[in-house]
């Protein structure tokens, strides 16, 4: 569908693609929501900090375990049915947790895990293409940053709500907190079953339900994403971003208390999260103005400059350097993601899935990375954010010597 053909589908459509920048924001809500009640969760089922662990650890996985699963969905039944697929996955994880609590069983904790993030894997593997797609190719990485903006604000409030359901739910004996806790899990799982009912309901784009022709390989798919040079840059790139971001904010908490004692650590991961939100609300404002890919590198090496200065001041003043590259890591994902998806045509829902796998990296490297370092190397780790920002800074560059030769054809 070429961009005006599209655009006028969007002009009739206004539901269907409110419905869809909103599944941004309560994604990001629920995600934060659950980060923020499972280890509450585990607790309150005795689990040992390893297992807690792996919990969390479990929901990552999500992401390279579904890449061809969901591209193969999207590809097949459109990303209306990505979408469906996506939301009832973490609608079924939400509720696991009520037999977790119930038999007090450790499996259908991992259970309820690893249904959320497949769920947010088909999700993500669906929605972030189709807004790429409602639209021109040229305004394409602008329109993903709006909808991330959502995305970001979201997260905002779910870590708010959690704060409160954390204080509401502790003022119960301790023997029920795992099953206080199962209430905030099933009113989370009932909107988003809600959220699926509106959107199975409301008339999406001609685009959102395409379909591939029978005899279309999903692997062959693939194979032609690979002699995409620029993709599979993008595609570097995202893994680059995705441990930036996990390594960065895995050790903030952990950086907080080593080095401002008299801060709380939790309270600076959240301050870490409204500085991304500003972030992104500031960094899809000024794409308005100037070329995304010059935004990239602007916020790409500021970035780098703030991640270098915390691993050599430490500190308070490296607890604010943390903030800012906070702010400055805003834009950096949906800026790649766009970049690498927006011109590659029939590849688009292959190209999302294997973009979704490559941003599953940043999980594992955390893993590692905190297998090796304790909590008291917190400061120094902030060296590989820095590296990280430094090398995405490289690939805003090579992509805006690549718009600049394809404007001149």
């Amino acid at each position: 569908m070429s961009g005006a053909a599209s655009l006028t589908s969007v002009k009739s459509h206004r539901i269907a693609v409110l419905l869809t920048v909103a599944m941004f924001a309560i994604w990001g809500m629920a995600h934060r929501l659950y980060d923020f009640l499972q280890p509450e969760f585990s607790a309150a089922l005795s689990l040992n900090a390893y297992q807690t662990n792996l919990a969390g650890w479990i929901l990552s996985l999500g992401y390279p375990l579904m890449a061809v699963p969901a591209a193969m969905l999207t590809r097949n039944f459109g990303y209306k049915s990505g979408v469906m697929f996506g939301l009832g996955g973490f609608a079924v994880g939400m509720f696991l947790f009520y037999p977790a609590a119930e038999q007090h069983e450790y499996f259908f904790l991992l259970a309820a895990s690893l249904a959320i993030g497949c769920g947010l894997a088909t999700l993500e593997i669906a929605a972030d293409p189709l807004i790429v797609r409602l639209g021109s190719a040229e305004t394409a990485v602008r329109r993903l940053n709006l909808a991330q903006t959502l995305n970001g604000i979201g997260a905002v409030l779910g870590l708010y709500l959690g704060q409160q359901i954390i204080e509401g739910v502790r003022r119960h004996p301790a023997a029920e907190l795992a099953h206080t806790l199962v209430a905030p899990f099933f009113v989370i799982g009932a909107c988003v079953l809600f959220f699926a009912f509106l959107v199975d309901n409301v008339e999406f784009p001609p685009l959102a339900r395409e379909r591939v022709a029978r005899d279309d390989s999903t692997i062959a798919d693939f194979r032609k994403l690979f002699s995409r040079r620029m993709y599979l840059l993008g595609a570097v790139a995202l893994a680059v971003c995705s441990i930036t971001q996990v390594v960065m904010w895995g050790f903030t908490i952990s950086y907080a208390r080593t080095q401002a004692p008299g801060l709380a650590g939790t309270g600076v991961l959240l301050w870490a999260f409204y500085a991304f939100m500003f972030g992104r609300v500031a960094g899809t404002a000024l794409m308005y103005f100037v070329d995304p890919s010059k935004v990239l590198a602007l916020f790409a090496a500021g970035g780098a400059a703030s991640a270098a200065a915390a691993a050599i001041a430490g500190g308070t003043a490296g607890v604010w350097c943390i903030l800012a590259a906070s702010f400055f890591l805003s834009v950096v994902f949906p800026t790649i993601f766009g970049s690498a998806i927006r011109d590659i045509g029939a590849q688009t829902k292959s190209g999302s899935a294997f973009l979704m796998l490559a941003a599953g990296t940043g999980a594992l490297v955390l893993a590692l990375t905190k297998f090796v370092v304790g909590p008291g190397g917190a400061q120094y780790v902030m060296i590989l954010p820095a590296l990280g920002f430094a090398a995405i800074a490289a690939y805003a560059a090579v992509v805006f010597r690549a718009d600049k030769r394809a404007a001149r054809r």
